[in-house]
């Protein structure tokens, strides 16, 4: 027996529409053919709006991998990374031998305190970061642990003219070095970007470290200034100290900032899935390109380090300048190099990479004539062409250590990324370390015949074995 249920409905309760929606509303399209359960209905429909919505705002799919970027915060923490690090090898140079001096110590004793640091972080500071990183500790963890023996270091570098002693000092400078994480920012990078943007971004940590160096001489003026101006000279805090309490305190800050915003590099999915040819395991880290670069790397810290050092004592020794003048003077040039060094970041998609380094050897080898001393009595022409020779050096020396930041990790099996980036930190942190020391000790002319011979052999290595700097066809 077929029942019919039937519903009644008052006139009252009927929607009501406007004018505008009852001409706007139409009947809903019948297909002929197709199930009762697909045809349209309002819950149908308001059912698709929201997927349809839900899809446009889903995270949108990751890029090419080669194309990846990195957080912001991150990236401008490592950044910021540099700039400390380098602030702190830099700061101490303009008084480093007037606090040897304070201390009884020679001028060989000041280039022992500003080498100190970079040999002892190449020699024990970069592989101690690279076995804890290869041991599964975090990035960021290591960060936080660097940073907190940093600040000690200089605390204690503070507090060595208290106690009145050498080792003291020595101790410091060895303390900071090896807390001195200087693999952070490039293994950061490797790993957060991608090998197609890699060049761009290193290019502008570079940039960073060479703001250190314009910062570190200008602070350096400005603490002294400010000591002498208060009349502050006692055995906590004086013009040879304040660099040290201002270092902790900058370190500090930029730990507060590691712990609330940094961001571990996400790893590599698909890493573990890759499956090795082969030719792939038959292949070695130490081909001719890569050693190439580490000796780029190695030839720029040493130019550039020497060229720095050279300068404070040229001018405190031989052209009579305070320390004051002699820190705004190297401010002023490394500010220029600065500029040269982030214009030339913005130029790298229109050179390769080995080409680039080439030619900046090649214009390295031609800046060096320029710093051969032409005058004994040093006038004003002489001090000048002295100034714009160094000013030359120094951009040429940016230029070819970013394209050794940019090549090591790119021309290299992706298994050894981060060896080769470890390895070419090393040999610019032993560079850095030994300018330093021949920097205090060189005379005008084995100076700039130094500078001629390292930038001459580098070009001549760059352009033998330039079929071995092409980038790997795995590179990531």
């Amino acid at each position: 027996m077929l029942l019919t249920c039937t519903e009644t409905r008052s006139v009252q309760s009927t929607p009501s529409f406007s004018d505008s929606e009852a001409s706007s509303w139409r009947l809903p399209p019948i297909v002929v053919g197709r199930p009762a359960g697909e045809l349209s209905t309002p819950a149908v429909n308001e059912q698709t709006r929201r997927g349809n919505k839900a899809e446009n705002e889903a995270p949108q799919l990751p890029g090419l991998p080669e194309e990846r970027e990195a957080p912001w915060k991150s990236l401008w923490l490592v950044n910021y990374l540099v700039f400390l690090l380098v602030l702190n090898v830099e700061i101490v140079v303009p008084t480093a031998d007037q606090y040897a001096q304070a201390l009884g110590a020679g001028e060989t004793f000041s280039g022992l305190v500003i080498a100190l640091t970079p040999f002892f972080q190449g020699l024990i500071g970069i592989p101690l970061n690279y076995l804890m990183l290869r041991s599964g500790i975090s990035l960021k963890t290591i960060l936080i642990l660097m940073v907190a023996g940093s600040i000690l270091g200089n605390i204690l570098y503070a507090l060595a003219g208290l106690m009145r002693s050498k080792i003291a000092i020595l101790c410091a400078r060895t303390i900071i070095g090896v807390c001195q994480c200087q693999l952070g920012g490039p293994v950061y990078i490797a790993k957060a970007v991608g090998v197609k943007k890699r060049t761009r971004v290193l290019f502008v940590f570079s940039t960073m470290a060479t703001l250190a160096f314009t910062a570190a001489p200008l602070a350096a003026a400005l603490l002294e200034t400010f000591v002498k101006e208060l009349r502050i000279e006692n055995l906590v805090l004086d013009s040879d100290t304040i660099p040290g309490w201002f270092m902790a305190l900058a370190y500090y800050l930029f730990l507060l900032k590691v712990v609330f915003f940094f961001e571990n590099p996400e790893e590599d999915e698909n890493a573990s899935s890759r499956h090795e040819s082969p030719a792939d395991r038959e292949e070695v880290l130490w081909t001719s390109g890569f050693l190439v670069c580490i000796f780029a790397a190695f030839a720029s810290a040493l130019t550039n380090t020497m060229a720095i050092v050279f300068f404070v004592k040229l001018a405190e020794k031989t052209w009579g300048w305070s320390v004051s003048l002699t820190a705004f003077a190297l401010a002023g040039f490394m500010a220029v190099v600065s500029v040269l060094s982030l214009i030339s970041s913005r130029l790298v998609k229109l050179l390769e990479d080995r080409k680039g380094l080439q030619m900046s050897a090649c214009l390295g080898a031609m800046c060096s004539l320029v710093t051969f001393p032409f005058s004994r009595d040093w006038p004003a022409a002489a001090i000048t062409v002295m100034f714009i020779g160094l000013l030359l050096v120094q951009s040429c020396a940016s230029v070819v250590k970013n394209y050794a930041y940019a090549l090591a990790p790119k021309i290299v099996a992706p298994r050894f990324k981060d060896r080769a980036g470890a390895i070419n930190m090393i040999s610019l942190m032993l560079g850095r370390g030994a300018g330093a020391q021949l920097g205090a000790i060189m005379t005008s002319a084995s100076f700039a015949g130094s500078q001629l011979c390292t930038y001459l052999f580098l070009f001549f290595l760059s352009w033998k074995f330039a079929a071995h700097l092409k980038q790997h066809a795995k590179a990531t």
